[in-house]
């Protein structure tokens, strides 16, 4: 078991006493001071060996000149893999410090499991992933469990990607480095997403934004470069997703025009820079040809 010390001066000597459930245990608990871990990471460390049998709520005092500190941990179960490591559950932390995890042994499925917090050290914990398959949980009070096969036993690293989607109670957020992107817009893989101020991906059909309109999927993609319906009505989202107003469009080979609310027009004429057009009950302005009412319109679809 390793104990980290960085915060007490460096003297030439540490002293120290350990106890476990209360009674102490500092001669049974063979200590040394250490300048790495069991598990390879510099430092400054108090490392422990203990017994096999020996588990519960340890508590461990060293002194450093006049400087006292105290620690508590829990001791559990815990086996090792074919390197030589110990195999614990456990969070690593920005600053390389590691929140060892209460894990419970399972005889019969071989299998160790553990609780992950809601927070470490007053930070709240928005992601951790499985080291091998990235699967991502977030925020609650999740188990996590690991085999042990023939004395080969894979540490499970805990880590948060450097950006990532999450999910929790239906809705999905998104972070980069650790935070949730509030009211901001996520790319990814050429696709907007709009995340509200609660760090909750935007999946309801109208959004406005900036000053303009943007409609979205339920999957909470954007639409860009494409026709809506909605409530009977077509509106058109440009290439940069916001909704076109009071303009024409122009969609595989025809002309459409959208009027102020967004809505394209149908059925109806339109009057644009001093001439008339005629919108076909498609949408599409009609030309070189008759409008219902008898009109010709040539082919730029202006009445003649």
């Amino acid at each position: 078991m390793d104990i980290k010390v960085l915060d007490l001066p460096k003297t030439e000597k540490i002293e120290w006493t350990v106890s476990l459930n209360g009674q102490d245990q500092t001669v049974n608990f063979l200590g040394q001071e250490k300048d790495k871990s069991m598990i390879g990471v510099e430092g400054r460390y108090l490392n422990f060996y203990v017994p096999y049998g020996y588990r519960g709520d340890i508590k461990v005092e060293a002194k450093s000149g006049n400087e006292v500190k105290t620690w508590s941990t829990k001791v559990v179960d815990d086996v090792h893999h074919e390197g030589g490591k110990r195999g614990y559950y456990r969070i690593e932390e920005s600053n390389n410090q590691y929140t060892y995890l209460d894990a419970k042994w399972d005889y019969q499925t071989k299998t160790y499991t553990a609780t992950l917090p809601e927070t470490v050290n007053g930070q709240k914990v928005f992601a951790w992933a499985d080291y091998d398959n990235g699967e991502l949980k977030l925020e609650k009070q999740k188990s996590i469990s690991h085999k042990y096969d023939g004395g080969s036993f894979k540490e499970l690293y805990p880590i948060v990607k450097a950006e990532s989607w999450l999910k929790s109670n239906q809705n999905w957020y998104y972070q980069k480095q650790g935070q949730l992107v509030e009211k901001d817009w996520v790319k990814d893989k050429g696709t907007w997403y709009f995340m509200n101020d609660k760090g909750v991906m935007f999946n309801q059909t109208w959004l406005y934004q900036g000053g303009n309109w943007y409609a979205f999927k339920s999957s909470g993609a954007m639409i860009a470069s494409d026709w809506l319906y909605d409530q009977g009505k077509w509106y058109y989202l440009s290439t940069s997703g916001a909704m076109k107003a009071s303009a024409w469009v122009y969609d595989k080979g025809d002309w459409y025009y959208v009027s102020s609310s967004g809505a394209m027009q149908a059925n109806d004429w339109i009057k644009d820079n001093g001439k008339w057009y005629y919108l076909a009950s498609s949408g599409k302005m009609l030309r070189n040809t008759y409008t219902p009412d008898a009109y010709y319109v040539d082919n730029s679809g202006a009445w003649r």
